[in-house]
């Protein structure tokens, strides 16, 4: 009976030993496949993590601004140099010319419009005395028909006579054209019509 009990136990013993031995190679390289899982996938999910900071990182920062070009301080000296005021001469006016005698003599108005005596002149103009006249001592005249529209103002000058000739037709005409008349009036209407005139040219006492 003793040895038989002996037996007993030991063959329980041996078979514990077994069965736990069978248990933990079955369930060790299981549990161990799991940890490395559930390592690798930890690693995985913090190296994103990490790379999606850095990329959020980059794009916070911002690009330089580029600096204002600084004027250079030679063109700022040159604003505020005041300008220097240029001498302006006059030219001398001939002393021995009056201008009463000499810009226009003879202004009566002769033959106007051919016996139409409604022609009536509002403004006249003075005439230039040439210089080439004056610095050769000539004298002269000037006559010329006018054209005058309804508004009174001169649309075309004829030269009649000069004398002499080429020397004052050229300011006579300039001064005839700036004449105004008052405007002939027919049937309630203004119209055109025409004058002579008469311009001499006479050189001063000097």
């Amino acid at each position: 009976m003793p040895r038989l009990a002996i037996a007993l136990l030991l063959a329980c013993g041996v078979s514990l030993g077994l069965f736990w031995a069978m248990h933990q190679m079955v369930s060790g390289p299981g549990e161990l496949k799991r940890d490395n899982r559930d390592n690798t996938y930890v690693d995985f999910v913090r190296l994103k993590q990490e790379s999606k900071t850095q990329l959020k990182e980059r794009r916070k920062q911002e690009p330089p601004k580029p600096k204002k070009p600084q004027l250079p301080k030679e063109s700022v000296a040159e604003q505020n140099t005041p300008m220097q005021q240029l001498p302006f001469n006059m030219p001398d006016v001939n002393p021995d010319l009056s201008l009463a005698q000499n810009s226009l003599l003879g202004d009566a108005v002769v033959g106007m419009g051919f016996g139409d005596t409604d022609v009536i002149p509002l403004v006249r103009m003075n005439a230039v005395y040439p210089q080439k006249a004056v610095r050769q001592k000539i004298e002269g005249y000037v006559t010329a028909r006018l054209a005058i529209n309804p508004e009174g103002t001169v649309d075309d000058v004829e030269i009649l006579e000069a004398e002499p000739r080429g020397v004052f037709e050229r300011e006579a005409i300039r001064a005839l054209y700036k004449y105004k008349f008052k405007p002939k009036m027919e049937n309630g209407r203004p119209v055109a019509q025409q004058a002579t005139q008469t311009i001499e040219f006479k050189l001063g006492d000097s």
